[in-house]
Parts: structure tokens; C-alpha cells; sequence
């Protein structure tokens, strides 16, 4: 298994930015140091929720304060950027930061954040399939090109420069709890990056779907050097010396779901969220089903549940609700010296990729469905 630290900088009162982001990067560098493989730099917009608008240009200042570790986009919104001009920076960063970039991408669901920038999530899915179409054909064509889509237009053929340094691009992660997104990934070759929040029967029926559909277009089950499948897992984690002690962080990340809910609402006072409790929230039992929040020991026996649905990948989000940056340092050391290594060499079943594909196709409905059901398989 490997593990990344995921970040998005939520800001609950307004916290002076320079001091909220320094410690983000501190605790990048700590990461590194205890042994994480990756992080992952959220892109939010105009609120609290998240204080990440300019993901790229936190890449390259974290790429700067590290030697090692992978930085990645979790992910970068291309339905409000313009085609080129990412293509160009996306290729810039992964030079400057000496192909260290995973480039992940996402075609939004917060609608508040988009509306700023002129779109919508109506079409959010046709925006995001033409900018994609761009970035592939500006990474990889070494000779001018146009594009004719019904968002994105280049009537003048192009050359982008320079391109990426690792080839053909960086490797592409993808966002999403829908099948849909499990298609495209597979299509394209794409690590799917899923939610705990679907609860493990959501995450290996959202496998399945992924496995299925690249066995229908006759491509290996996964996209490692083997063959082998991967699938990448988004967990709420905090890790403390006793279960106890890290339930205590419980409100914090109550706030945080609390606050996207608000955001999904379009529920925003001059940028702040509305973090009240909402109709249909988990009970605290359904809950805490969904985080990976326990003594190191708890953790432990948790994340080898998730890889026993299919987990390869695990991305810690351990910044939420405004937690103080001590208990997060000391959740990312309690990580480094006890969990990671008892993970390390744990993979998923041998037998569950042919169970997943012997499995009745799924719906994005039924999937969404699960994030609000018992999730009795991490019981």
C-alpha cells in the first residue's frame, strides 16, 4: 500500500493565510520525512471550506521545501480553466518540481465555486471532456493542432511548449464516486481516486465497475507495471496514542462535512460556509464507519479492511475543521513509525478482482445511495 497526505487548507475563522498554508507545508515536509509517499492539493474557491485556489502554484512552493515525496493535484477543476494555458503550466510544473507532479484531475460538483467563474455544472461533464481532449493533444503532439468542441475552441493551430518530463504526461489520477468517472479513468488509463464516505460495500462495487469496464475495452485489469489493478481511497484519518484521544477530533471533521453540505447549498455568508448540522448527517456510530480515526493499532486493522476492497492507495485528509496543527503533526508521526510500516506489504485479496467482475453492474444512483447506508463492511 502507499500512502499521501491530501490537503485543501479549510479555514474555519479566518486564520491569516500565509500561517494556515506554512503549516500545510510543514506538514508535507514531516510526511516526507516519515515516510509518505505522496500529497494530493485540493482546489477550492472563494469560501472557508477550503482555502486552496491556486493548487499549482502551492505545488511548485511544496515541490521547492521537498526533495522526495510526489505531489499531486487532487484535483485540478478543468471546467474553469482555460485548455492551453493549463496544459502549459501543468507541463512547466512537472519540470521544475523534476517530474515529481501526479496530475490529477476533476470535472467539479460544487456549483458555488464554479458559478464564480462563469460556469456550470450542467455542462460541466462536456467542459471537462474537451479540456481533457486539449491537455492529452498539447503533451503529446509535436505538431500544431486545432480542436472544434462545443466549449473549446483553437482555430489557429498550435504547438504547446515545453512539454511535461515525464512521458508521455504525468501520471493521471482521477476524482469521482460515479460510474462514469470509473469509465473515463479506465478508458484513459487513470487511477481512480474514490471516497471512504461510500462505505467499503460502495468502494468495491465502485471497483467493479472500474474493472469491468476495462475489461470491455480489452485492456489489462490495471494500469501498474504488471498489470495489477489500483485504486486509490480518500480517508478522513487521525491517529492518537488511544482511541479515545482521537475521537476528540470528531468535531472538527463534523465541521467539515457540515461546511461542504453548506456549500452545496450555496449556503455562504461573505465566505463563510454554513456549518450546521443537516437533514440525513450520519449518526455518530454510521459515521465513524467512514473515518479511519483510532489508536495506531485501530488504524492498522482498519486500512487492511479497505485494501480487502481493493485499496492500493490511501489519501489521508488529516486537515479538516481547523484542527491544530500539534495534533496533526503527531497523527502524521503515530502514522510514519506504527501504521505504514504494518501496511506496507498488504495487498488486496488475490480472488477479489474476479469476484468484482462476476458482480451486477452498478448505477452512479445506487452508489450515491451508499454513502447514507450502515456501512457494515468496515464493522
Amino acid at each position: 500500500m502507499q500512502f499521501g497526505l491530501f490537503l485543501e487548507w479549510p479555514n474555519p475563522t479566518l486564520r491569516n493565510w500565509k500561517a494556515l498554508f506554512e503549516e500545510g507545508v510543514q506538514q508535507v515536509q514531516y510526511s516526507e520525512e516519515m515516510g509518505f509517499d505522496y500529497c494530493l492539493i485540493a482546489e477550492h474557491h472563494f469560501t472557508n471550506y477550503g482555502n486552496s485556489p491556486a493548487p499549482l502554484m502551492q505545488a511548485l512552493y511544496i515541490g521547492q521545501r521537498t526533495r522526495r515525496i510526489k505531489i499531486g493535484t487532487a484535483s485540478v477543476i478543468l471546467p474553469v480553466w482555460q485548455p492551453l494555458r493549463l496544459a502549459e503550466e501543468i507541463a512547466v510544473l512537472d519540470n521544475l518540481i523534476d517530474g515529481r507532479l501526479m496530475c490529477g484531475i476533476g470535472r467539479g460538483y460544487q456549483g458555488y465555486e464554479m458559478a464564480g467563474f462563469g460556469s456550470e455544472l450542467g455542462e460541466s461533464r462536456t467542459k471537462f471532456q474537451e479540456t481533457f481532449e486539449v491537455l492529452l493533444k498539447a503533451w503529446t503532439s509535436d505538431e500544431s493542432f486545432t480542436y472544434d468542441g462545443e466549449h473549446v475552441r483553437i482555430e489557429n493551430p498550435i504547438t504547446v511548449f515545453p512539454k511535461p518530463m515525464q512521458k508521455p504526461h504525468p501520471p493521471l489520477w482521477i476524482s469521482g464516486t460515479s460510474v462514469e468517472s470509473m469509465q473515463l479513468a479506465a478508458q484513459h488509463d487513470m487511477l481512480p481516486l474514490s471516497s471512504s464516505n461510500l462505505g467499503m460495500d460502495g468502494v468495491k462495487r465502485q471497483l467493479g465497475s472500474y474493472l469491468q469496464a476495462r475489461k470491455a475495452a480489452g485492456k489489462p485489469l490495471g494500469i501498474a507495471a504488471d498489470g495489477s489493478p489500483s485504486l486509490a481511497l480518500q480517508c478522513m484519518t487521525h491517529v492518537a496514542p488511544t482511541d479515545e484521544e482521537a475521537l476528540e477530533a470528531l468535531p472538527y471533521v463534523r465541521w467539515q462535512t457540515r461546511a461542504q453540505r453548506g456549500l452545496n447549498r450555496h449556503d455562504v455568508t461573505n465566505g463563510k460556509a454554513d456549518a450546521s448540522p443537516f437533514d440525513g448527517e450520519l449518526d455518530d456510530d454510521a459515521f465513524l464507519d467512514r473515518l479511519y480515526f483510532g489508536s495506531p493499532d485501530t488504524v492498522i486493522k482498519k486500512f487492511r479492511r479497505a485494501a480487502d476492497a481493493g485499496a492500493t492507495h490511501i489519501s489521508n485528509w488529516m486537515m479538516f475543521g481547523g484542527i491544530e496543527h500539534e495534533k496533526l503533526m503527531r497523527s502524521v508521526r503515530l502514522m510514519g513509525e506504527e501504521v505504514l510500516p504494518a501496511l506496507r506489504d498488504y495487498h488486496p485479496p488475490a480472488t477479489l478482482y474476479a469476484e468484482l467482475l462476476e458482480q451486477p453492474p452498478v448505477t452512479t444512483e445506487e452508489l450515491q445511495r451508499a454513502r447514507f447506508a450502515p456501512a457494515s463492511a468496515q464493522r
